[in-house]
């Protein structure tokens, strides 16, 4: 039986057309017409999309999203933090969410440094590693009560226990131009200060105590009150107490305690308490440089910090502060990178410059007590640069290592010992007595140092939640693509991904990226969604050499609804006869006003279509025709109509 045959709605009309939210409310019955005899009354067909669109160039943002269309992602130098696309092309980013092991501050992505960890027999698993120190060519590790000597990579000897409940606040090494005796200085949680000249012989000092010290050229500094500071006497023996009791000064208030004492590269004295940090002027008065931070009163403030180029970098609060020698603030921490969803995050615990290159920073996690160890600076272009001008980009990155659960990083130390010749080790201090260690690499890249050494085994990184430029639109996953200058079977890709951000599992491509510098894998089935994640997994199976990834794209294909258009001639004249052989109530005056009332009405209609269906259409276009009536077998003046389907059922993926 065929549609015009049926006895439902809407017969013994071709066409019903209700609008519930006119006042009055009004439903009524239409008749259509042909373009010619014979010819359908009605057409529907699927509303044109981008496919029709021409691209304006021919890379890959050229491609139609709905053939297939390839994202990239290449250089990441503008480092960690980001969990969603921000641009419509992926690769205009230059971001990523976060990394365990993979180097991604240098473009071909790397793995990060190879951490070597070890635990001495003796350390303070309460207290933990705070303090490296150099003493006569020896290092040195203030472990909690401890102190220990490395003789090898295997053996850190115990030279001196300071007994139960004692830790080290702090280590300076001063050489004085009184005897040129180099000594190392011990402020202690408990009793006087010590000091040795030899690692091995520790002599107390007579009564003084001391929370923190600095070196300033010839000049010795102490902090040995809750706000009071001690200078040496210029050229005299540090050891003895009366050179110290002509410069004697105050920072602050003794509600609140000093941490450390810092020294920027124009020589000036940072004094970091707990509620700010303070300087002196040439007269010895304090001055609270930054009085906002009283507001966020810590134990920790101003505790962790370091140097790096020509600037201070210490942590108050969640924020790191970058002093420059002028002595302007700028927060450049992690706290700065807003989108970070990732586990890399929390409180920058330790920092230290490797060079002019970049510097280490050790990021707690307070949550999880994992700790991390970032890169904070890298060299790449810049948005404005001509190409080949590579400048320093302000960026994170990390972590280049693999977590450390329920241990933080709480010390970072440069040393020349025991790293190969020509080379530095950045030395790590944990909080649970550990020590480790990685090789600082010779050239900007590692992959240009054959001394460096790379984490082996497996890591990743994530990338920003990807959305492919159109963020509220079903996607297909197709394919995957891998390319680097240096990808084989000893040093591998794998990708893996979930195309629903809520998954709890990722699925992995079956197959490893190790044939070549370019290898494309089908995703089957094909994954579809709107929102995918993704993590690019660099496997190496030898610590000398890296997986080098320059591009990864994901091959997807735009999925838009199917969107349907109506057209047809509804007949607008006197004397119609319905499907049934009954006279139209209406004349064309009356089917003028009402199609006319629907076209104008900006809201969807329902519509009993003639195959008995009912959808809400928007009527969006109304010409003056003319069309054949099938029924009076004559041709009339009709009303062609345009209308567009309106979704009322709700769309999930």
């Amino acid at each position: 039986m065929s549609y015009i045959g049926g006895r439902r709605s809407p017969y013994p009309y071709h066409l019903v057309i209700e609008d519930k939210t006119a006042t009055p409310p009004w439903r009524q019955g239409f008749l259509l017409g042909a373009a010619k005899p014979g010819q359908s009354q009605l057409v529907s067909s699927k509303v044109q999309d981008i496919s029709n669109i021409q691209p304006t160039d021919y890379s890959y943002s050229g491609w139609s999203p709905l053939t297939e269309r390839n994202a990239e992602y290449e250089e990441l130098t503008f480092g960690m933090g980001v969990s969603l696309q921000q641009n419509d092309q992926a690769k205009q980013d230059r971001s990523y969410l976060y990394a365990e092991g993979v180097d991604a501050s240098v473009w071909p992505w790397c793995k990060g440094p190879e951490l070597t960890l070890f635990t001495p027999p003796s350390h303070d698993t309460a207290v933990g590693a705070t303090r490296f120190f150099e003493l006569l060519g020896s290092l040195y590790c203030a472990n909690g009560r401890y102190v220990l000597r490395r003789d090898s990579d295997a053996a850190w000897t115990l030279v001196k226990d300071f007994g139960s409940g004692v830790a080290v606040l702090d280590v300076a090494v001063f050489q004085s131009n009184f005897d040129k005796v180099q000594r190392a200085f011990f402020a202690l949680s408990s009793g006087v200060a010590q000091y040795t000249s030899n690692g091995t012989t520790y002599t107390p000092m007579a009564t003084f105590t001391a929370v923190a010290f600095a070196v300033i050229g010839r000049e010795f500094w102490w902090a040995d009150d809750l706000n009071r500071l001690r200078k040496c006497d210029t050229n005299a023996d540090p050891t003895v107490e009366g050179n110290y009791t002509n410069a004697i000064f105050r920072a602050g208030d003794a509600s609140s305690v000093i941490t450390s004492l810092m020294v920027t590269a124009a020589g000036t004295l940072l004094i970091g308490k707990t509620d700010g940090l303070y300087t002196l002027d040439a007269s010895g008065q304090d001055h609270s440089l930054f009085p906002f931070l009283k507001l966020a009163d810590d134990a920790n403030n101003g505790k962790f910090w370091g140097q790096f180029e020509n600037s201070i970098y210490t942590s108050y609060g969640y924020s790191l502060a970058r002093i420059d020698p002028d002595l302007a603030w700028t927060d450049v921490g992690p706290e700065k990178l807003v989108g970070n969803s990732g586990p890399v995050n929390g409180r920058v615990t330790a920092f230290c410059g490797v060079g002019t290159a970049f510097a280490y920073a050790a990021i707690l996690n307070r949550d999880t007590q994992t700790g991390y160890l970032c890169k904070f600076g890298a060299w790449g272009l810049g948005l404005k640069t001509p190409e080949s001008e590579a400048i320093h980009i302000d960026a994170w990155h990390g972590s280049v290592i693999a977590p450390l659960p329920g241990r933080g990083i709480q010390t970072l130390f440069v040393s020349a010992i025991g790293a190969p010749a020509n080379h530095t080790r950045t030395y790590l201090g944990c909080s649970d007595g550990t020590i480790g260690w990685v090789i600082n690499a010779c050239s900007p890249n590692p992959v240009n140092c054959s001394s460096y050494r790379f984490h082996m085994g497996d890591a990743f990184i994530q990338l920003p939640t990807f959305h492919g430029g159109f963020h509220a639109s079903i996607k297909s996953l197709r394919n995957v693509a891998v390319t680097g200058p240096l990808i084989n079977t000893s040093n591998y890709v794998q990708v893996e991904y979930k195309d629903d951000p809520k998954d709890t599992s990722w699925t992995m491509l079956p197959n490893r990226f190790d044939a070549s510098t370019y290898e494309l894998q089908p995703v089957t089935p094909m994954g579809s969604g709107v929102l995918f994640l993704f993590r690019v997994h660099l496997v190496n199976t030898t610590n000398t050499t890296s997986p080098q990834v320059s591009a990864v794209a994901v091959g997807h294909a735009l999925r838009p609804p199917r969107l349907m258009s109506f057209e047809a001639d509804i007949l607008c004249a006197d004397g119609l006869v319905r499907r049934d052989g009954v006279p139209l109530r209406i004349g064309r005056r009356q089917i003028q006003q009402y199609i006319e009332k629907a076209v104008d009405n900006p809201a969807a209609l329902t519509v009993t279509l003639p195959d008995e269906t009912v959808q809400d259409l928007s009527f969006i276009d109304l010409k003056i025709a003319q069309a054949f009536d099938e029924v009076g077998r004559e041709w009339r003046g009709s009303l062609h109509i345009v209308a567009m389907q309106h979704f009322t059922t709700e769309i999930e993926v």
